[in-house]
């Protein structure tokens, strides 16, 4: 198999992620192509598009299944690795893992977190047993990703986000810092501390403005990110996400619940000190009030908020460690 491999990414780009990844893949020489089954909301950046039918009744899949398996066997030739997002593979049933196995082809399972995380044995047993290659996004994941004999070890490939679209902004607080939270869900994201936690301060007279961003487009949402001094996201999860990452790619300062060990861990593999605000529920009011005393603080962090961006999550970055993964586990 050559040492830059041919790659097809299917069937799901989760958060513009697998993207990324195929866009990484591609600047470093390999040849990564990204087939999904239907155009994401706000976000189409896919290859190749199966435009299959939503739902899962019973005339849909009959409709879908000819599809499937049309760019199934139309893949096999010209691919040596297949890489499944969110434990998707590009027919039903996962009946592809053996015809591919038995063809010499890669398989490679990548996981986004909730697909994974708690999840019993018995719903990836046949799908892992059947992989060469097991992909979490992050440290804070392993302990609660399921195992078995039999199953590949899984390797940490960080999430990755194209930074030759993301300008930094980095803040230089004038009188008022402008505070944004996009909450996609408020009671994960610990919504309602925020809020609290921003009329206490008020009160006190800090000066801060609060823009809450919801049900906004996506391109309107990243004009009011970049205008931002400070960036909460949540308070509640225990780790980082694409807002964080996005934030910190615009040079953010971003304050998020992070797991001491998981932070440690990431810290010791990719040799750079997070950058990202610890706070919780209880610690917010406080974070927020010290940084309000000190905003020049907002202006250093945001530099390295960029300048970790570029180095965990850029998608270069990210697919030259993609890609050590693939020869180590002997795919390329």
């Amino acid at each position: 198999m050559p040492g830059s491999p041919r790659i097809l990414h299917a069937p799901l780009n989760i958060a513009g992620g697998p993207e990324a990844l195929s866009a990484g893949l591609n600047a470093i020489g390999c040849e990564s192509r990204l087939m999904v089954f239907t155009k994401q909301p706000f976000r189409d950046g896919s290859d190749i598009n199966l435009h299959l039918r939503q739902g899962g009744g019973p005339v849909n899949l009959a409709l879908n299944l000819p599809k499937q398996a049309w760019a199934f066997g139309r893949s096999i030739p010209d691919y040596d690795i297949f890489q499944f997002h969110f434990g998707v593979t590009i027919v039903p049933k996962r009946v592809n893992l053996p015809v591919l196995g038995r063809l010499g082809k890669g398989r490679v399972f990548h996981f986004w977190g909730s697909d994974l995380r708690d999840a019993p044995v018995s719903k990836w047993d046949y799908a892992l047993r059947h992989a060469d290659a097991a992909i979490v996004g992050s440290y804070a994941i392993l302990p609660r990703a399921p195992r078995a004999a039999g199953w590949p070890e899984y390797d940490v490939v960080p999430p990755g986000i194209n930074l030759e679209t993301w300008q930094p902004a980095v803040p230089t607080p004038d009188k008022t810092i402008r505070i944004v939270h996009a909450p996609s869900r408020r009671r994960s994201k610990g919504t309602d501390a925020v809020l609290e936690a921003i009329e206490t301060l008020k009160a006190e007279g800090a000066p801060i403005e609060l823009d809450l961003v919801e049900n906004t487009p996506n391109d309107q949402a990243r004009l009011r990110y970049a205008a931002a001094d400070l960036v909460i996201d949540q308070l509640n999860v225990g780790w980082y996400g694409l807002f964080s990452i996005e934030s910190m790619a615009l040079g953010k300062p971003c304050i998020v619940r992070l797991d001491a060990e998981a932070a440690a861990a990431t810290e010791d593999a990719f040799g750079t000190k997070i950058p990202l605000i610890n706070a919780d529920r209880d610690t917010l009011t406080e974070t927020i009030r010290g940084l309000v005393r000190e905003p020049e603080r907002l202006t250093e962090i945001g530099r390295a908020s960029r300048t970790y961006v570029e180095q965990v999550h850029g998608h270069v970055a990210v697919a030259e460690r993609m890609l050590d993964v693939y020869r180590r586990r002997g795919l390329a």
